[in-house]
């Protein structure tokens, strides 16, 4: 007779606080994307200045889609400097064309 499987586990066993962080992360972004959208229809006459600060809410929203549902957060310090850095540098590129326009 052989003797029965273990349950399975958890997809990613590298979450830590489970699902109760991730809810969290999740209502955190849904609030901060209505904000976005409040504020991009507050601010669409001011200019650079309010698509700037549109553009930081949404690099923040990024880095904690990358670093919670991607789990950059428990990947080597060498990736998260990447992922960091290419969120800097897209978020610059894009408040600088703004800007230059």
């Amino acid at each position: 007779m052989s003797t029965p499987l273990p349950p399975p586990g958890p997809i990613s066993t590298a979450r830590e606080g489970g699902d109760r962080v991730i809810s969290l992360v999740a209502v955190v972004l849904v609030l901060v994307t209505g904000l976005s959208v409040w504020l991009a229809e507050d601010l669409a006459g001011d200019g650079v200045p309010g698509s700037a600060l549109v553009m930081t809410i949404v690099a923040f929203k990024l880095r904690l889609v990358g670093l919670y549902f991607m789990e950059l957060r428990h990947a080597p310090l060498t990736l998260k400097l990447l992922f960091h850095a290419w969120v800097v540098g897209v978020w610059g590129i894009i408040v600088g064309f703004q800007m230059a326009g």
